[in-house]
């Protein structure tokens, strides 16, 4: 059983998906499992002194189909992310990032550099909330 691989599983749920694979360092006679990172299991697979969630023991398999499932959901992400750069409301977002960007360091400029009870924060937030509005009705003809 010593230098086997086995499956490291951490979450499945909102979270996200999280396993790996580790190497078995020591099993005791107890039935205690030791791996090459450190990290203990009891005889029943659960993670021994875990501060957090505690991860669990499982087979190679399931380890790699979590895996699997772990890298489909982030390349689904990253589709939906470049898929959100090439839209127009990426665009109007970064438009009026920029549009506050530059009204505040004009204000800066002349003088206006506090921000007295957040007033400051309220005020970039309008002003983003109304370039947003007007760019979504006004839409550049390309």
């Amino acid at each position: 059983m010593t230098g086997d691989k086995i499956g490291v599983f951490f979450y499945d749920d909102k979270r996200g998906t999280k396993a790996i694979i580790e190497e078995i360092a020591q099993v005791s006679p107890t039935g205690i499992v030791t791996l090459k990172s450190g990290i203990r299991y009891t005889s029943q697979g659960r993670e021994i002194g875990a501060l957090g969630d505690p991860t669990y023991l499982c087979t190679v398999e399931k380890a790699q189909a979590v895996i699997e499932k772990a890298a489909q959901r982030q390349q689904q992400n990253e589709e939906e992310y470049k898929a959100y750069l090439a839209s127009p409301e990426s665009r109007r977002d970064k438009a009026a990032a920029l549009a506050v960007q530059a009204a505040i360091k004009v204000l800066n400029q002349y003088g206006w550099y506090t921000d007295i009870d957040g007033h400051m924060d309220a005020m970039e937030s309008e002003i983003e909330q109304i370039i947003k509005k007007y760019l979504s009705e006004h839409e550049p003809i390309n």
